[in-house]
């Protein structure tokens, strides 16, 4: 076998197709520098697979194709292909594994349309791929990464080897790293058995102690087994007691309920006809009324009108009055507050005036002080200039920099901007990738849970056992006491809350009038509700609602007494409406006709204040009501804004009326009212005070109901699961597993589609933000730049200042460094007087203000003490005036009632059988209510216990437990309790029982037999694998001994003809342990010391060191071909010519090309190819390049007969044979032992397959580096594929 041709097409420097014939024997392959001769080389590794682009010079697959040379176009594609002599062998073999004479393996690139990389391989005109080109190659010993191919720097790479890095060398070469897989193998073995061993020790001790405890417990169950039947049935007969007993309960609670509303209808009964008696004895009692009231002058004009005016009118004066003074204790505590904070303001607007004249006295002094300053420097700078040519030079020197600093620090606040807007956005991008990794982390979570899933349903205990299905039933009756208990309690508070809301409506509805609200209005909603007036929309209070809860209380302070103000359609209702309030003598209400009301514009002062900070709003916009009504709702609240708190408030206050939202008012005119909250009689929704506190039980009550109904249908929920488990205990079943299993299957299909996608959103985000560390990166370097000159600039302008002083006079510099003092302090002044100034107009401002608004509160405050007092004392002059009016006017009633005493007497006598009559009603009312809601907590309670029975029955049922027949008797609950007491003490008394103990032990003492059975397999297998490493171990040792004896002969031959008489010895530095150490290589030229040392030879001696080495392995691993590029460049001519001579000689027995330009070689070479260029670019084979003869030695070389094939091959398949016969193998793992149980959950099930894919990555990371670029490319390549046909299909159906 040998390399029959070589065929390139637009491969690197190739241009079109080339063919290069090669023979068997030494080639030479030659040209001028840069003709591409060694692109013949690179052509050979292309098709073999070189270990990455850069082994053939090229940084990517594009740079394989030709690129068109000087004046040519570019190619689109390249090819190459090798073609092989295969004869067959006088065994009937061949060397490569392919039935044919000539063996063809070609590789081709091409670019898509949109340039990506495409590769193909071809074996004889088929599809092929690159691992099949290595396993055939591989068969004849032709390997790309062996010593077959020497590139030139493989030579400087041998010679400058570690002895470490030689020895691996060597161990490539012996082959012994296949006992290098099964000593892991044996030792990972060897290991998971030692932890199997000490596992089984550790769970044996246990073992045996629990055995000794189950002897005991087994033995106190078979004495009480009896016992526990005996008890088994008096909890059966407890149950149907209890069940019996629900039952009476339940009737007896029947007939209760039934009772109590006969009882309820008969009291109804008495109340309807004692109602009928009672209006009876109101029309008697108004009718003496009626005639002692002709008698005393009449309802509207005689003396009862008189006397009920006179002391509404000094009832009314008191509380004036008693408002009155308790407004002035208010104000007189203001007072004192706001007169000390008078005082303190006023004293700091005068320290403030103070501060102000101070810093504008210093402004004035350093404006002054500043122009001297500036004249004194003109001035010397004048003289300066004009006293030499040098000052003058350095003071336009100094103007010039300082421009050019003016300039640069502009371009460094530029790059500033730049820099501040890139970390802005890669905080953002940091954000987004953040987001990102946790949602990724999130979907590795969940993928992770589901493959714990997954081992539930595929492992060796995917079904559940009795165990668990019995620790699951106990678990769920401990759940089901828990949710009793939790019922019982829900239930009471239940109870407890209906009677409490109760009471509260009994309260509410004895303490307050309609709704709550004022008499007059009260009246109004009772006659708009039963119809007896029309036209009436409603009070504020239930028209309108806060949009947000939390404005409730500000609002409602906002409307204030507005809230039972009634809305009217027209002022024609409303004069009705007043009419009949006024007729009845139901009180006085205020109405809003929609017709009448006018709504002021708002002021341009509250508008400017609502866009204040602080402001939430008109109160307006804050309610939600009809639109219809919006006129009433303006004028109720006019114009009123809501803010957030007091201090808000008081900065924006006068002309506007203002509403915290804790409920404090500042009014239009100034005043300021608040305090604690005031409870409202009324609320938002017209509702009564107290009733808020009833919605909170109604509330707390429908919450309880529905845990109560929660409870129990967890209850209920709690008894359905454990007779699930009991039914599941008595017949296992797995015949929902398969649709769990293909539920669970997709649901983990979703999960990696989810997670592959998030890690893809990953690699995005993480390549815009490298790319964006790109940018910063530019930004940073122009900040740094910018900074620099800057900085530079600063030093130049300090250093032309002490040029220009130093070239001045003594005297001259003195008085400009005074100036610039000077100078310098003026404008420090200057700048802090300044500041004071701006800032403190608008300070003193603020404090005249706050002095204004104080003397004007204190002035209203003691305006409105003076006025309320002087209407105290027109009160009290009216109240004593009044009592003697009333005084005379009862005095002539008494009188007159005295003269018609019978009519009084028999008035009284009506009204109290009246108001007996009434409380009695009350009562009997009262006792059909009571009599109601315990038939309604009856019939709650007997839907209670039909579910309790029927829970009981359910319960019963899952313990086989049947209803006692209606003809046994039972005894009672408490009997048949405590004889499942009394035998549950008997229980007690011999302490926990374990009944499962018989069982348990047999199980146990199995368990621990086939422990000791396992122990002995194991330690019997743990040595084995001892003897099996050492024996290992040993082999490997004597087998790199044995390849590193016929290396080394090889190599001192090799050296001694390559260094013509020179000494070359290979050694290992650690004999015993050499697997621990190097390999060294000792080589002594020709001439030279027998100590000299291997670093002391000159390079060429190093290389021909390493070319001998080279030699010695080709010699004992040969390769039907070599190829050797440049190899004696670096060489003298003496050594070049020993390489040559060696390569002649060893072309007897395999192919030989060499790349090369010595003339020496040329001479000795069989065959010789001449590649030239043109001085286009492109490469050609110079046809007539001693063609006659290379055809004439091809012809007899082919017709010699080569035996040496047939003896490589018999040396590799004799080495193979030798591996298999004589290298002990390592066993099957053992299965994890039985005896472990519940520890076979923790084992390692997947190490042995997880080092077994080890064994094998050095070989699959070695292919995966070099074709990682070509993977990618074809990856890219395929889509584009994909794109064009689209595009071309599309273009095929328009057409």
């Amino acid at each position: 076998m040998y390399l029959k041709a070589l065929e390139v097409s637009n491969f690197k420097s190739f241009k079109g197709e080339v063919t290069i014939p090669l023979e068997r024997g030494f080639t030479a392959i030659t040209g001028p520098n840069g003709s591409g001769k060694s692109n013949c080389g690179d052509a050979i590794q292309f098709v073999l697979g070189p270990r990455s682009n850069k082994t053939i010079r090229a940084q990517n697959s594009k740079d394989l194709i030709f690129n068109g040379g000087n004046n040519n176009k570019p190619a689109r594609s390249c090819n190459v292909t090798l073609v092989f002599a295969n004869p067959t062998l006088d065994n009937g073999r061949r060397r490569l594994p392919v039935n044919l004479d000539e063996v063809r393996m070609s590789r081709s690139i091409r670019l898509t349309k949109s340039g990506n990389v495409v590769t193909n391989y071809h074996l004889n005109g088929e599809e092929s791929s690159q691992k099949s080109f290595h396993r055939i190659l591989g068969a004849a010993n032709a390997r790309p990464d062996g010593y077959n191919i020497v590139l030139q720097g493989d030579v400087t790479s041998l010679a400058k080897m570690t002895a470490k890095e030689r020895r691996k060398v060597l161990d490539s070469v012996a082959g012994v790293t296949l006992y290098d897989d099964e000593i892991r193998k044996a030792d990972r073995q060897k290991q998971s058995v030692e932890d199997y061993i000490e596992r089984i020790k550790l769970l044996e001790d246990g073992q045996k102690s629990r055995l000794k405890d189950l002897k005991k417990q087994k033995d106190l169950a078979m004495k009480v087994k009896d016992l526990v039947e005996e008890l088994n049935q008096s909890r059966i007969i407890a149950y149907q007691s209890n069940y019996a007993s629900q039952l009476a309960e339940k009737q007896y609670q029947v007939d209760e309920q039934a009772r109590y509303l006969q009882e309820a209808n008969d009291l109804d009964l008495q109340v309807k006809e004692g109602s009928k008696k009672l209006l009876a004895l109101d029309d008697q009692v108004g009718e003496l009324q009626r005639q002692i009231e002709e008698l005393t002058g009449g309802e509207n004009k005689g003396l009862n009108k008189l006397i009920f005016d006179l002391h509404l009118k000094i009832d009314t004066n008191k509380d004036r009055i008693s408002d009155a003074e308790s407004k002035d204790s208010e104000d007189k505590s203001e007072l004192s507050g706001l007169n000390e904070q008078l005082e303190i303001a006023a004293s700091a607007l005068e320290e403030f005036i103070q501060t102000l004249d101070s810093a504008q006295t210093d402004l004035e002094n350093s404006k002054s002080s500043l122009e001297e300053a500036k004249a004194e420097e003109l001035e010397v700078q004048e003289i300066m200039e004009s006293s030499g040519d040098e000052s003058a030079k350095f003071s336009q020197q100094l103007t010039k920099l300082l421009s050019e600093l003016g300039l640069a620090n502009e371009k460094l606040s530029a790059a500033q901007t730049e820099v501040n807007r890139t970390a802005a956005q890669a905080e953002i991008i940091s954000e987004q990738l953040s987001n990102a990794q946790g949602e990724s982390e999130e979907n590795r979570l969940l993928l992770g849970e589901l493959e714990l899933q997954g081992e539930e349903f595929t492992g060796p205990n995917s079904t559940v056992d009795r165990d668990k299905l019995s620790k699951d039933l106990i678990n769920a009756q401990r759940s089901e006491g828990k949710l009793v208990e939790e019922s019982q309690l829900i239930e009471n508070k239940l109870r407890e809350s209906e009677r409490k809301r109760e009471r509260l409506r009994a309260e509410m509805e004895t303490s307050s009038g309609a709704k709550g609200m004022a008499g007059g209005a009260a009246a109004i909603i009772a006659a708009r509700d039963n119809g007896e007036l029309t036209g009436i929309i409603g009070s504020i209070a239930e028209l309108c609602a806060p949009v947000d809860s939390s404005h409730d209380s500000a609002l409602a302070t906002a409307i204030g007494g507005g809230m039972t103000s009634i809305v009217v359609e027209s002022d024609e209702v409303a004069a009705r409406a007043i009419k009949w309030l006024a007729e009845r003598r139901a009180g006085r209400a205020t109405f809003l006709p929609l017709n009448k009301l006018n709504s002021n514009r708002t002021a341009g002062k509250a508008l400017m204040v609502s866009k204040k900070p602080g402001v939430i709003g008109f109160a307006h916009e804050l309610l939600d009501y009809d639109p219809k009504i919006d006129i009433a709702i303006k004028f109720v609240l006019r114009n009123t804004l809501i803010v957030d708190s007091l201090s808000t408030a008081r900065s924006n206050m006068g002309g506007v009326r203002l509403v915290t939202l804790r409920g404090d008012v500042t009014e239009a005119g100034g005043a300021m009212v608040g305090g604690s909250k005031r409870k409202m009689s009324v609320s938002f929704g017209g509702g009564i005070k107290g009733a808020s506190e009833i919605e909170k039980l109604s509330s707390e009550i429908s919450k309880l109901q529905l845990m109560s109904e929660t409870v129990n249908a967890a209850l209920l929920e709690a008894r359905r699961e454990q007779q699930r488990l009991r039914t599941k205990i008595n017949e296992l079943t797995d015949s929902d597993h398969a649709v769990k299993l293909q539920e669970w299957r997709a649901e983990l299909k979703q999960a990696k589609t989810v997670y592959n996608k998030s890690l893809g959103e990953i690699t995005i985000i993480e390549k815009k933000l490298l790319d964006l560390e790109g940018l910063a990166a530019g930004h940073l370097d122009e900040l740094d730049e910018a900074q620099s000159a800057v900085a530079d600039l600063e030093s130049a302008i300090v250093a032309a200042r002490e040029q220009l002083e130093s070239a001045s006079p003594e005297h001259l510099k003195d008085r400009m460094h005074a100036a610039q003092m000077k100078r310098l302090d003026a404008e420090g002044t200057m700048s802090k007087a300044l500041t004071a100034l701006e800032s403190g107009s608008e300070h003193k401002d603020l404090l005249n203000q706050r002095v204004q608004d104080l003397e004007s509160r204190i002035s209203t405050i003691n305006k409105s003490i003076i006025e309320r007092s002087e209407m105290i004392d027109n009160l009290q002059a009216a109240i004593a005036t009044d009592s003697i009016d009333l005084k005379d006017k009862e005095e002539e009633r008494t009188q007159l009632l005295e003269e018609n005493k019978g009519l009084e007497d028999e008035r009284l006598e009506l009204v109290d059988e009246r108001a007996s009559l009434r409380t009695e009603l009350q009562q009997k009312s009262t006792d059909s209510q009571s009599r109601r809601r315990l038939s309604d907590e009856l019939s709650r309670s007997i839907v209670n216990k039909d579910m309790a029975i029927n829970e009981l029955y359910s319960e019963m049922q899952s313990n086989g437990v049947e209803p006692a027949e209606s003809d046994v008797t039972l005894p009672s609950v408490g009997d048949a309790d405590k004889k499942v007491r009394t035998l549950e003490r008997a229980m007690e008394r011999h302490g926990p029982v374990n009944m499962l103990a018989i069982e348990q032990y047999a199980e146990c003492e199995e368990r621990l037999n086939s422990m000791k059975d396992e122990f002995k397999q194991l330690q019997a297998r743990k040595a084995n694998l001892v003897d099996i490493t050492e024996k290992l171990e040993s082999q490997r040792k004597s087998k790199l001994v044995k390849v590193l004896d016929k290396v080394n002969e090889n190599f001192k031959k090799s050296y001694k003809i390559l260094s013509d008489g020179g000494k070359g010895e290979l050694y290992l530095e650690n004999p015993d342990e050499p697997f621990k150490a190097g390999l060294e290589l000792w080589a002594k030229p020709k001439g030279k010391s027998s100590k000299v040392n291997r670093l002391q030879l000159s390079g060429g001696e190093q290389s021909m060191a390493a070319l001998a080495l080279i030699f010695a392995i080709q010699d004992y691993d040969p390769s039907p071909f070599y190829y050797f590029d440049e190899v004696d460049q670096n060489l003298d001519a003496v050594n070049a010519e020993l390489i040559a001579k060696m390569c002649r000689q060893r072309s007897k027995k395999a192919q030989f090309i060499m790349v090369t330009l010595r003339k020496v070689s040329l001479r000795l070479a069989d065959h010789h190819i001449g590649i030239t260029h043109g001085g286009d670019g492109c490469s050609r084979r110079i046809v007539d390049f001693d063609r006659e003869r290379a055809i004439e030695l091809s012809e007899i070389e082919s017709a010699k007969d080569n035996p040496l094939d047939e003896r490589i091959n018999a040396i590799k398949l004799e080495k193979q044979l030798e591996a298999d016969s004589d290298m002990p193998t390592v066993p099957e793992p053992l299965p994890p032992p039985s005896s472990l149980g519940g520890l076979l959950n923790y084992t390692e099930d997947d190490d042995e397959s997880e080092d077994a894919s080890i064994s094998s990555l050095a070989d699959r990371a070695s292919e995966l580096t070099e074709d990682i670029t070509e993977r990618q490319e074809l990856v890219e390549a395929i889509e584009a594929i994909n794109q064009e046909l689209e595009k071309e299909e599309n273009l095929e159906v328009k057409e």
